[in-house]
Parts: C-alpha cells; structure tokens; sequence
C-alpha cells in the first residue's frame, strides 16, 4: 500500500486572518447540559464580519450552528427555565432581539430598536427581559423605515450641539444625546419602558436571583466627565422603579453581581479617586446586604483583574467579569499576570485567590451555571479551544477539552517558533519577552529582526496567538516582543512608574530589548527595526527621535504631542491623571514626554500609518509628524490614511485595509532593511 503523501504547510499570509474563526460569547444552560456560543467569521470578498450562533452539547461534544446568515449574533442568555434563549442581532445596522427555543428551530424576532442593545437578562418568571439600552438620537426618516421593514439609511445631522467632554468614543463615533439606561420588556405586551433615566450611564449591572432587583453602577458626580471615579451602586426595584444607593466608597467599580442566595453583592473596583490610566489594583469587593458591611477580597493581591492581554484575536482590552458558584461561597474571575490571563476564585474572606485554570496562555471568555463552568482558552499555537468541568467546587476541578477551533487551518500552516526570554534593563529591572523566529529558522544564519511595541501602555504582550507576529515571521523576520514598565501583569510599582514619566523607564526598557536583540547570534544587529500602536507608536516615535540604531520603523495610530492629544481623544480629557496635570498646568513635562519635540533628530526611514475616524488618536497627531519630518527633509517618510477606520483597524478593521496595512509594514521593513 502507498505510503499517505503529507501535504506541505505554507506559511501564514495577511489574509490568514480572514480564515480565523472565533467564539466571542459563551453561555451554558442552567443545567449546564448545553453551551450557547456565537462564532464570527469574516467574508474578505465582502469585506465583513458576521457571527451566528451555535450551541455545544456538554455531555457529548456534539455542536450544532442555529442561526445562519450574513448578520451579527451576540450575548446569548438562556431563560431561567432553560427552555428558552434570547441573543442580539445587529442586522442591516439595526439592533434586534431574538428568541429561540431550547430544541433549535427557526429563531423568533421580538424587538427592534434604532438605538443599540448591550446585554440582557431573564426576569419575572421568564416573563420579561431587563435589557441595557441606548437611544439614538431622534431620525423621523429612519424611524419610518424601521416601521415599514424597509432598510434603514442613517443620515449624517445637519449639525451636532456638544456640550459634554465627553461626546464620542472610538469605534462608537459620536455619542447619541441619551445614555445607556436600563428598560424592561414585556414578552406578551412588547412594550419596552426605562426603568432608569438621566445624563449619566449605567455602567456595569446586575440582577437579583429572584428577579425583582437590579443593582447597577453609575456616576454619582454633577459632572461625571471630569471626575470619572465617582462611580456609585444603586438598587433598583425592577417593578416600581424604587431606588436605594448602596452605602459603598465611591471609586472605579465593574463587574457587579448578586451572590445565588441574594445575601451579597460583589464588584471589582478600588476607592483611588485620582487614579491614572489603570494603575491603581483592582480587588473583588463583598457587600453584605443585610449588614451594609463591605471588605476587600483580596488586600494583599498586586495583580489586576480581568483579560489585559493583547492581540489581533479579538480578545482582551474587556472588562472584568464575575461569577458566583451556586453555594455563593466562592467567587470566579480572571487575573492579568506575567503574560498570562488564568481563571481564579476567591472565597468570602479575604486571603490569596487561587488558579481554576491557570495552563500558560489566554483565557478569553468563561460561564458559570450551578457546578459547571466553561472557558476558552488561547496560547501561541491553539487559537480558540473550549474547556469544560461539570464540578466547579471542587479543590482540583477536573476539564475537559470539548471543542477546539481553527485546528484544519493550523494543520496547513508552517508556524515560527515562539521562545520566552528572560532580561534585564538598565537599571537592573527584570523584564520578559518572546521572539518568534521564521518557519525555517537556522541559528547559524544572520536575519533581520522586528521589536514590537504594545499599546496601552497598561496592558501586556502575553501567551496567546498573535496573527501579525506570525506573518512577520513567515515573513523572514525574527520578531521580538515585550512588556517594558508601564506594562500590566507585573504589579502596581511596575505599571505606575511610568505615570508623569512616559519616556524614561519604559525607553530604557525598549533599548534594553534592542541590546538582547542585539546580542543573539542570529540576529543581524544592523537591521533592526521597530514598530507599534497607539502607545507603542508613542514609543517608536520617541525611539526614532532619540536614536539612530533602528534601521526602519513603521508608527501606528500614534501619539506624537501629548499637549494637543488631552483635546483631541475621545478620553484625552482625562490626560491630568496620567501626565502630571493638564499641558497648560505641565508645559515643561508634557514637552518632554512628547515625540514632536524630537522630531527634528529623525534620520531613520519612518512610515506613518493612521486611520481618519481614529477618535482616541486623532489623524492631526501623524499629520503633525509626516509634516514636520517631510519639511525637514532629513529621512525618507510616508504617510498612510486609512478612511472610515477606527483605532481598532488591526483588530477589527475592515478586512481589505487589515491586508494592506500588514503588507504596508512588511513591505517597508523589506524596502529599508535589505542587505
């Protein structure tokens, strides 16, 4: 018999990303006998994304798809019964809720809005959704299509009157005049009332196991703007609209939840009413609402809560999320630390929370039901598998692996090796990092080589699959990345040394992961070049500005003068946390933590990549750059506009612009990195 031919594996592409799949909500049943998820997948012919939803069962592995088409599924939630689930849809630009029934069948849309759905959950007997909603601004036209099932054209207005700091967020572009505000929908009547109201959102929610009470979050202050961790929990009755503010210090706060038995109530925050771009720790807080007594969870923990870790998936950058066991002893979240994200519990006294799951790499996304308990985890070479134990209690849960995801896409692909490392900075700070080495690696070979530069800066480079790193390694490059100070997962002295001091301990840092470059042997030390987003173009302009070393870089929807970015970001407002006061209060700080001010100094061949509708940072901050670099005429530099885009472009742009921007770096390291 003839031996089987293997099929040669290529290497990954720009458009590999297109061929991805991945979950983006998880829900189990309240028996925890099936798993509602949505997986999205991208059409590049088309130039979209969709998600529809799929159901897996937890005791066979079986998954079966129920919903089909080009639309966008999301936030699944099953009835308290388990007959039922509800989901939204973003069809045509308008958001819907749908139900669908426990045995599949064709979904049933209940409700339409022109305005935009969050989340939901059951209520009364399952004889109501309580439904998170935000109200677009009054269009008579677009109101008369939505009536008549005609497609719905949103118009540009004749003019926008602002009178808010805060007015637009990024990928959202402007704000509607109404806030996110909680409504109850009435399954038998359809009608849809707010059970909340005012200028200000409803930030993090939840409900009462018996359904008559919600607690949210909002911000107490008379300008929330300006003072953003004013944030207070209100109970609600969900009946009688009858509020109670809870006696609780304000401060940030997510994440809040009802414990099963209804005694407590748990939220992540910290009391630091003056905090920084996420530097102060984050703790799971216990309100005892028969006493009104609150105590930190976790005193002595220096390491935040929630998903930090970054990437091109989809996945991190989220708020942190709770969930209670069903005995309401123990409370599950995930945990940022040292490039990992791992699942965590805590029990109600206060102590050290200890690792569920805690298998090096990413746990994007986890449900809670009674005893079960679903997660799904990522790492460099798996891109989305779904783990599952039915004992949630126990002292060592047992999972098991029920679904994987991409896995016929992986078995095509020659993937570069990825190695963690370990080295130091200047100073003697312990720092960690990855390089990922081409398909073919040969260390006798000379290669050029990448450093890359995350965003944020409070967020980390971690164990998790990253589609650009590996096509730039298929690419022929040796790519290193890694988390400098500023960077979360390593403690609050780490993340908030930078504070007032953006340009010091962290450019040590990159120089320090240029030496380690450097010193490999297989790296060819003169041709190295540097590249980054948001944050990381900050710290690629700055390093251009500062030294020669870097062969070619590419900045990505950068900062370049932090006194004019406190008015053009959509959260530019809130600068005076993290610079050391407002520009006008800090002239000589903010002059010194800015690229522009080195712009003069760049020899290094630069290309410029920003999108037009960026609103965290705004397209003025490249234009100053490209203009000021192009008039000097001292280094070879383009400038690249993407329209339509958002900050997000790398991560959820459109997928034709994705393709252009990846080829775009890799051409220009090839074009200015040669021999």
């Amino acid at each position: 018999m003839a031996a089987t031919k293997k099929t040669a594996k290529t290497r990954i592409t720009a458009q590999d990303f297109a061929a991805l799949k991945f979950v983006r909500s998880l829900a189990l049943s309240p028996d925890g006998a099936l798993l509602a998820y949505t997986l999205s997948w991208c059409d590049l012919e088309k130039k979209k994304y969709f998600a529809n939803l799929h159901v897996l069962d937890t005791q066979t592995g079986e998954s079966r798809q129920w919903t089909f088409g080009e639309h966008s599924d999301r936030a699944p939630v099953w009835s308290e019964d388990g007959t039922r689930l509800a989901f939204l849809r973003n069809e045509k630009g308008v958001d819907r809720i749908l139900l669908i029934e426990r045995s599949g069948g064709e979904p049933r849309e209940i409700f339409k809005t022109l305005g935009a759905f969050s989340d939901m959950k059951w209520a009364e007997q399952d004889s109501t959704l309580i439904v998170k909603y935000r109200k677009s601004d009054p269009d008579p036209d677009a109101e008369k299509a939505l009536e008549e099932g005609k497609d719905v054209e949103h118009k540009t207005p004749a003019v926008r009157k602002i009178n808010r700091l805060y007015y637009r967020l990024d990928g959202d572009g402007f704000l509607p005049e109404e806030r996110w505000q909680l409504y109850r929908l009435d399954l038998a009547t359809q009608e849809f009332l707010p059970l909340t109201q005012g200028k200000v959102d409803v930030e993090s929610w939840t409900l009462a196991p018996d359904g008559k009470t919600a607690a949210y979050v909002s911000n107490a202050h008379r300008d929330p703007d300006v003072h953003p961790f004013h944030m207070q929990i209100t109970l609600l009755n969900v009946r009688t609209g009858r509020k109670k503010p809870l006696n609780v210090p304000l401060g940030e706060k997510d994440a809040v939840a009802f414990s099963p038995n209804g005694k407590y109530l748990v939220y992540i925050g910290h009391h630091n009413l003056q905090d920084a771009w996420g530097v102060e720790q984050l703790h799971p807080w216990l309100v005892d609402l028969t006493t009104g007594k609150q105590r930190n969870l976790t005193p002595g923990f220096d390491r935040q809560p929630g998903d930090i870790t970054i990437g091109d998936c989809g996945y991190g950058l989220g708020l942190p999320l709770v969930a209670w066991s069903a005995d309401s002893r123990k409370i599950y979240y995930q945990i940022t630390s040292e490039g990992d994200t791992y699942l965590a519990r805590i029990g109600l006294k206060p102590g050290t929370p200890e690792p569920v799951w805690d298998v090096p790499g990413q746990v994007g996304l986890y449900t809670v039901s009674g005893a079960a308990l679903a997660l799904l985890h990522l790492d460099f070479e798996t891109i989305g598998e779904i783990q599952f134990c039915d004992d949630n209690t126990a002292a060592h849960p047992a999972f098991e692996r029920l679904a994987g995801f991409n896995e016929d896409f992986l078995a095509t692909r020659a993937l570069g090796r990825t190695k963690e490392v370990h080295f130091k900075s200047g100073d003697g700070t312990r720092l960690q990092g990855w390089v990922v080495t081409p398909p073919d690696f040969n260390p006798r070979k000379k290669y050029p080589a990448i450093l890359e530069v995350h965003g944020g800066p409070r967020t980390q480079y971690g164990r998790t699959f990253f589609h650009e790193m590996q096509y730039l390694a298929a690419e022929g490059y040796v790519v290193f990345f890694t988390n400098p100070r500023g960077s979360q997962g390593y403690g609050k002295e780490f993340a908030g040394c930078t504070v007032a001091a953006w340009g010091t301990y962290d450019y040590e840092d990159i120089l320090a992961a240029a030496n380690w470059m450097e010193a490999q042997p297989y790296v060819d030390k003169k041709r190295i070049g540097i590249t980054g987003g948001s944050y990381g173009g900050y710290m690629t302009n700055l390093a251009v500005g500062r030294t020669d070393r870097f062969r070619a870089a590419v900045t990505q929807r950068s900062v370049v003068d932090l006194s004019t970015f406190a008015g053009t970001s959509d959260i530019g407002f809130q600068d005076n946390y993290e610079f050391g006061g407002y520009s006008w209060d800090n002239p000589e700080g903010y002059a010194a933590m800015s690229p522009i001010s080195y712009a003069d100094n760049i020899r290094t061949p630069l290309l410029i990549l920003h999108n037009e509708n960026d609103m965290r940072c705004a397209v003025e901050q490249a234009e100053q750059l490209y203009a000021r670099i192009k008039i000097r005429g001292k280094a070879p530099v383009e400038f690249w506009r993407f329209p339509e885009e958002s900050h997000g472009l790398s991560r959820g742009g459109r997928p034709d612009r994705r393709v252009i921007r990846l080829e775009g770096i890799a051409g220009w390291f090839k074009k200015w990195m040669t021999k």
